[in-house]
């Protein structure tokens, strides 16, 4: 049998990251259940963990809390070999035409991204209010400010900061949030 990553959803239910695994190998492609699902089945697959676990399993195998995060396994048979760039090598717009001025490092793609000037158009996605954000957001916000690129703060840092305080349900000051913005503007 093949790998268990199929070009289809047969994956889904059967996770190293949760530690379930499906019965058979055979699974739909659709739901990633097995083709019958028994009552005493040996295995225990996502739905199972689910039925018996609820919002326990919410984060993959809590033992590494803190200390992991987690990757979504997807596929969408798309990858960067796909994209050429497919440019005139004959003509040059913008720049000079002289090889000696036409390098990459003299090509500016600045643009803006919510009134904020970005050097690169690159923006990192939000790491939210997990602890590997936590512990990593010191280089993260650095590289990225270092790099004239964006990086996001998380919607729940201040949810889980234990000294933020709150006035009429607003956030009216967050230890976690100020420190992550000071580190970015450093």
């Amino acid at each position: 049998m093949t790998e268990r990553v199929m070009k289809n959803s047969s994956y889904l239910n059967a996770s190293s990251l949760t530690g379930t695994m499906t019965r058979v190998k055979d699974v739909s492609p659709t739901s990633g259940m097995c083709p019958l699902c028994i009552r005493e089945c040996p295995f225990l697959c996502e739905i199972g963990l689910s039925a018996f676990r609820g919002r326990e399993v919410l984060y993959p195998v809590p033992d590494w809390f803190g200390a992991s995060t987690a990757g979504a396994i997807k596929d969408y048979y798309l990858d960067w070999s796909h994209f050429n760039i497919l440019s005139r090598l004959t003509t040059v717009f913008g720049v000079e035409a002289d090889p000696d001025k036409v390098l990459f490092p003299n090509v500016d793609v600045e643009t803006k991204v919510g009134g904020i000037r970005l050097r690169v158009p690159i923006v990192i996605g939000a790491y939210g209010s997990t602890e590997v954000a936590r512990r990593n957001w010191e280089g993260l916000a650095k590289g990225a400010a270092i790099s004239g690129i964006m990086i996001i703060i998380g919607e729940n840092v201040c949810g889980m900061d234990e000294e933020a305080k709150v006035e009429n349900g607003k956030v009216v000051y967050s230890k976690e949030m100020e420190r992550r913005v000071k580190l970015f503007r450093e």
